[in-house]
């Protein structure tokens, strides 16, 4: 029974990572190069699920010829880390970190497809769990990740990167936290393989493999499942700023609507105002409302309703834990920072401090 529900969770797997790769082939939102490299990571990654599946099930030990073939299948792990390292730099415009030199990272891969092709051609037998071959490329594949894990980390560094709440970032639109969510699946899924390998190499049971399978189908599916989950929530997350990508704008410029909006944002408070709008704010501040969207885009990585909502729950965070609003109940408070319902304001103020307006005001005010 146990086997048999997993074996329905790995095919549901391959099946969703499988409409993911075609959606990120296909798709004409976001950066086309960037949904090339997640479609075919994707696609590899589903190379790795159906490889834990078919060398975990009892009945391959009779298709003992396919053990050598679908060891090479296995190699494609090492083009897993590479391809995320490229997927974060392309998605924050590094063009230094790819070009023609860039195919050095693939070379581990290459290598250890020579290594195994001129090793076939001296044996006849190889059983994949039998083979010494399998701990060593098990290390490899495992170090080799991990290196290219903290490169993608460090290549996110500018970002303040904080696991955290990152279900409250998504909600408000923050591109920045789609790389975060996909780079955080990746390293719970290596340490998923890390632990399962260690366990193995200690009890030294064979069908400890069928359990790994089924954990990391079972991690496989949490993923794939979460990546559409957040798809479904805010599509936005991921192509925010694409929008933009023909709408070339002088930095110089750029500068200097970032500091009228700041400016006005600071003495005037605009987003007090209920009925503020894109258009009205890049009115009172002599910008085009289309180059006024880009630059909060490109700036705060949120687009205007999120932008706005962020100056109003800080003001009502100020307003609350002030004394001297004590008296202003949390209705009047939120009418006087800009929101037109408790519910929003609510459901809005929680997402960004965890805690309901009464709580907040509860711990500051005593």
């Amino acid at each position: 029974m146990i086997l048999n529900f997993f074996t329905i969770i790995t095919l549901i797997s391959v099946f969703l990572t499988t409409i993911l790769s075609l959606f990120f082939f296909v798709t004409k939102k976001g950066f086309s190069n960037e949904n090339k490299i997640l479609a075919i990571l994707l696609l590899i990654f589903n190379f790795q699920i159906i490889y834990s599946f078919v060398t975990s099930s009892y009945a391959f030990q009779y298709f003992l010829d396919w053990h050598k073939s679908i060891f090479l299948v296995r190699q494609t792990s090492f083009l897993i880390g590479p391809l995320i390292y490229f997927y974060v730099n392309s998605f924050l415009k590094r063009k230094d970190i790819i070009n023609y030199r860039s195919s050095f990272h693939f070379l581990p891969f290459i290598g250890v497809l020579l290594f195994l092709i001129i090793f076939y051609r001296n044996i006849n037998h190889f059983i994949i769990w039998e083979s010494i071959v399998d701990l060593y490329d098990t290390i490899l594949i495992l170090a080799h990740s991990f290196i290219y894990i903290v490169l993608s980390v460090l290549s996110m560094k500018s970002m303040n990167i904080s696991f955290r709440g990152f279900y409250k970032r998504i909600k408000i639109s923050s591109h920045n936290t789609w790389l975060q969510f996909l780079l955080l699946g990746f390293i719970v899924i290596w340490i998923v393989n890390l632990n399962s390998f260690a366990i193995f190499m200690i009890i030294r049971r064979p069908w400890w493999c069928a359990y790994t399978a089924s954990i990391f189908a079972l991690t496989s599916f949490l993923f794939a499942n979460a990546i559409m989950f957040i798809l479904l929530l805010k599509p936005d997350a991921y192509y925010i700023i694409t929008k933009y990508k023909n709408n070339k704008l002088k930095e110089d410029d750029k500068k200097e609507y970032l500091q009228r909006l700041s400016s006005y944002m600071e003495t005037n408070k605009p987003f007090l105002n209920p009925e503020i709008s894109l258009e009205s704010l890049a009115n009172e501040i002599s910008v085009n409302p289309r180059i006024l969207s880009q630059v909060i885009n490109e700036t705060f990585h949120k687009n205007f309703k999120g932008y706005i909502l962020e100056f109003r729950i800080k003001e009502g965070m100020q307003m609350l834990q002030d004394s001297k609003y004590s008296k202003l109940t949390i209705l009047e408070i939120l009418y006087n920072v800009g929101f037109n319902s408790k519910s929003a304001f609510n459901n809005q103020f929680k997402l960004y401090t965890n805690l309901t307006p009464q709580e907040y005001r509860s711990k500051h005010i005593e």
